[in-house]
């Protein structure tokens, strides 16, 4: 009767099975940043769960996990601008589920994936094309934060009533057509040759006016070294008077008398060197 013998211990472990499986169905744990939304029958309650292990009814309630941390979604949109450009517009948006509504954003939007497909995604594009079109192609590059804070202002309008708590927008990137960026560039390369070609005539300017300078301070040196001579010939022709020649020769003169060279001439005294040399006593006659 081996059969009758295990029978009771088949039925057993069978129940234990069973039971190990609805207490693993009773309890729940709930990672930290996510909320448990409770379905009963699938349909879901008010009740939210908090981070930790929780105790549901089996085979009746289960819980969807569902992130309330912040979450950030990158959206590519392609507008026109107000001069018509076409602009590809990279706008990065940073948003978190309110813990206290996740029942409510459950039962009207439905998880995560929903939440940013049916909701999230066409609110920024529909966004991002109307600010842009306010704006020239330029205009958006040079006023880039005042474009930023507009559209994180409507987005945050716009999600709002979702439950959804906007925490950043950043725009990532602005692209243009290759025809208009092209154009961007040549004009940026034009801009440099001019400010270079503004740089080098400047250059030749200062050069210039350094040129002039320099040859007004070396014409004003000269017309001054001129007049000083001038003033000093001036001052050596009133300072030698006849009376100043006739001392400075007898000064002179070594106390001979020279010889005379016909009749009727005079003693020639020489004047060469005089002022020079210290003035000599003539000698007494033998």
């Amino acid at each position: 009767m081996p059969t009758k013998t295990y029978l009771p211990t088949a039925i057993v472990v069978i129940v234990l099975i069973f039971l190990g499986v609805i207490i693993m169905q009773a309890y729940v744990p709930i990672r930290a940043g996510h909320r448990g939304v409770v379905l009963r029958f699938g349909a879901a309650e008010k009740a939210v769960l908090t981070p930790g292990l929780h105790f549901i009814v089996p085979f009746v309630e289960t819980v969807h996990s569902m992130p309330v941390a912040i979450q950030q979604q990158t959206f590519r949109e392609e507008a026109a601008s107000k001069d018509l450009q076409t602009v590809t517009t990279h706008v990065a948006v940073n948003f978190s589920v309110d813990s206290t509504y996740c029942s409510w954003v459950y039962r009207h939007i439905g998880n995560i994936n929903a939440l940013v497909v049916n909701i999230i995604t066409p609110a920024v594009n529909n966004i991002a094309k109307a600010v842009t079109a306010h704006y020239n192609a330029q205009d958006l590059v040079i006023e880039r934060d005042k474009v930023r804070d507009r559209i994180d202002q409507q987005i945050t309008s716009t999600l709002a009533p979702y439950h959804l708590t906007v925490e950043a927008v950043n725009i990532t990137n602005f692209a243009f057509s290759p025809e208009y960026s092209q154009a961007i560039e040549n004009k940026q390369v034009a801009q440099q040759k001019a400010l270079q070609a503004t740089y080098v005539l400047q250059r030749i300017k200062v050069n210039a006016q350094q040129m002039v300078v320099q040859a007004q301070a070396r014409a004003q040196a000269e017309i001054t070294l001129a007049k000083a001579d001038q003033t000093a010939q001036a001052l050596r022709g009133k300072t030698l008077t006849p009376e100043l020649l006739m001392l400075a020769a007898v000064r002179k003169w070594d106390g001979r008398l020279p010889r005379y060279a016909g009749a009727g001439a005079f003693p020639v005294v020489p004047l060469k060197g005089l002022g020079s040399s210290p003035a000599v006593k003539p000698k007494a006659a033998h």
